[in-house]
């Protein structure tokens, strides 16, 4: 994105002096050199501050104490947009922000609150184009959640601490939160993850839950359609009874012809019964037969029972056994050992020479604990055979148990009229009764059986969910994933032999899970940023491998990252310190001890001309400095910015300060 660093804003808390302005030119890399405690340092801290981070990294005493604000003037898509925050004083931060935007936008005498820090949040969210889907919409965590700009600072800065470190890479990532959230989302910022895919994803996750919720409801209906499955045949049996219908008992009905009949049932009368003495005998055979039937059936889930159980003691019992045997070997283990200490010596290790000759009793501890961890392998699984055998009684138990159930409610239907009042059984009260029950019985199948408008619903779902899913092609993502990465990589190399590394023709691959660099040796051995020594070599892979991002996301469509880059002392690995000195005996301008410090160091500057000239000068670097003009002052596209050294000549005039 075309996202640049123009001005840097400082304004005092002394309202007779004016706010404190420092340019920068963009597309060039862009130097603040100076001493140490002159305030280069805290250019990273405000611009992040001024772009809506959660909290104020700016030093706290000189720096906050002489300023009311901070404020940057970026330009974006050929317009400025200033952007300002108030200092927070005792608070860890404040939300009082100042917005301003115009072709060339006026500096403020004092900046005055006209928006807040989740506003600010929103609008740079909307200029980097960023999706408001979340990247998993399936989890509430916001690991997950949609990207934010904020998520996008793990590029643009690369301070003192990040800068040559062997454990992190980028802005922030040595916090768990920030680190997650970035793996996460990185697929996304590499464009292998479009707002169309994630778009689709969404989709494809509520129709899931709608899927799931439709064939949820259609498993109930066929529930339903079973109860009634075993039901009918019993409401049939009564209506022959009564005389209403009449059924060839030769004839297999099918269910929907049982429902056609039902139905015709629920339209007849009291008047159109006719008792018959042969309905009256068949009925009574019918339940002699049901309850022979469950007789059988109880017989037979009875022996299944029993062999259940029988093969359940046995499983226990060889578990029981096993753990015995474990506990035998455990404690016979000792003589595995004794006997290795006994193999070349005559001499007992524990009981010395006796005449009870130990090593002979050791032998035989060791021959047993050989049998015994034979046994115990052998008993360690049980059969196959076995295994099938016992499942398959369970399955029978279950089809029995199935089958006795279906026969006891009919059982249990047909006696419901049955055990009416012998006065009752077959009046025409009685009768119509009945016959009432049939009418709303199958009304309620009706409305609850009728599933062909669900399984076509499902149907639906079913192939708009297999279209999505060829659409979101995850093995295409994967594609585009290490395309980029190999991009960047291929970027990386291209510029380490500028660098001050000893493997600069290494291929180095980005581990984007791990948020690292792994470099590749001649010997095939792949070895993590952590695993190469040296604090000048963590400095080349960090500088090769940011200014790489930087150019891959350069050379996309539309990349949300923002187009600049700071870095805050990357020769500070070239400048030796005292550690054990005190802080007011270190040396304000260190110098560079040698011609090879100063090659080394120059190399840093050519390397980020260099990435500005692959990509035609189309992003932004700020460097913070402690080496002067001497070193890189003749290096194409390097500007400076400020030289803070001498009296009065910091970030914070001496006025400012009381």
């Amino acid at each position: 994105m075309d996202f640049q660093i123009k001005k840097l804003i400082l304004w005092s808390k002394e309202p007779q002096f004016k706010p404190k302005e420092i340019e920068f030119k963009t597309n060039s890399v862009n130097i603040i050199t100076g001493a140490s405690r002159t305030g280069k340092s805290a250019i990273i801290p405000i611009i992040d501050y001024c772009l809506a981070s959660d909290s104020c990294y700016i030093p706290v005493k000189t720096i906050r104490n002489a300023c009311s604000w901070f404020g940057i003037v970026i330009e974006v898509n050929q317009k400025q947009v200033l952007l300002a925050r108030q200092e927070p004083g005792l608070q860890k931060s404040t939300d009082n922000m100042y917005i301003a935007s115009d072709i060339e936008v006026e500096i403020p005498d004092v900046p005055i609150k006209n928006t807040n820090r989740d506003s600010v949040k929103k609008f740079l969210d909307e200029l980097s184009s960023l999706t408001f889907l979340d990247i998993d919409a399936e989890n509430s965590n916001n690991y997950l959640g949609r990207p934010s700009f904020r998520d996008l600072m793990a590029f643009c800065f690369q301070p003192q601490n990040i800068v040559a470190n062997a454990n992190t890479l980028f802005y922030k990532a040595d916090t768990t939160e920030h680190r997650t959230k970035l793996i996460n989302i990185f697929p996304y910022i590499l464009g292998a993850v479009t707002p169309d895919i994630l778009a689709k994803r969404q989709e494809i996750n509520n129709l899931t839950r709608l899927l799931k919720r439709k064939e949820k409801e259609l498993l109930k209906l066929k529930e339903v359609s079973e109860k009634w499955k075993t039901e009918v045949n019993g409401w049939l049996a009564i209506a022959q009874e009564f005389g209403l219908i009449k059924l060839d008992a030769s004839n297999d009905l099918s269910f929907e012809e049982q429902i056609e009949i039902l139905t015709l049932i629920s339209e007849k009368r009291a008047s159109d019964s006719s008792i018959l003495n042969n309905n009256i005998e068949a009925s009574s055979q019918e339940i002699v037969a049901l309850r022979k039937e469950e007789s059988a059936l109880s017989l037979k889930l009875s022996s299944l029972k029993n062999r259940y159980t029988e093969m359940r003691q046995l499983m226990n019992s060889i578990e029981g056994y096993r753990e015995s045997l474990t506990i035998q070997v455990e404690r016979l283990n000792i003589s595995r050992w004794l006997k290795s200490l006994t193999e070349d010596d005559e001499t007992c290790p524990i009981f010395g020479k006796t005449k009870d000759h130990p090593k002979e009793q050791i032998d035989k501890f060791y021959t047993n604990l050989i049998k015994l961890e034979d046994e115990t392998g052998f008993t360690n699984k049980i059969p196959a055979a076995f295994e099938r055998e016992f499942e398959n009684v369970k399955s029978e138990i279950s089809t029995l148990t199935e089958q006795i159930t279906a026969v006891q409610k009919r059982i249990k239907l047909q006696s419901q009229i049955r055990n009416s009042a012998a006065h009752e059984k077959y009046t025409v009260e009685n009768i119509s009764r009945f016959i009432g029950q049939v009418q709303y019985a199958n009304e309620t199948f009706k409305s609850l059986g009728t599933d062909s408008e669900l399984i076509l619903e499902i149907e639906a779902i079913s192939d708009t969910l297999s279209n999505l899913r060829t659409q979101v092609d995850e093995s295409a993502v994967i594609q585009r994933i290490n395309s980029a990465i190999n991009k960047i990589g291929a970027y990386a190399i291209r510029l380490l032999p500028l660098l001050d590394s000893e493997r600069p023709n290494d291929p180095i691959r980005i581990d984007y899970q791990n948020l690292t660099v792994v470099v590749s040796g001649q010997d095939g051995r792949d070895d993590y940023l952590w695993e190469i020594g040296s604090g000048s070599n963590w400095l080349a892979y960090h500088i090769s491998v940011t200014l790489a991002f930087h150019l891959f996301f350069n050379e996309q469509s539309h990349s949300p990252v923002p187009g600049f880059i700071v870095y805050d002392q990357p020769s500070q690995v070239y400048f030796p310190k005292k550690m054990a000195a005190r802080e007011n005996e270190l040396e304000l301008d260190p110098k560079l001890e040698n011609d090879e410090d100063r090659i080394a160091v120059k190399k840093i500057f050519e390397s980020m001309s260099e990435a500005l000239k692959i990509s035609q000068s189309k992003f932004q670097i700020i460097v913070l400095e402690h080496a002067d003009s001497s070193i890189w002052g003749d290096i194409h596209n390097v500007n400076e910015v400020c030289e803070w050294r001498g009296n009065n000549n910091k970030l914070i005039p001496e006025e400012w300060i009381k």
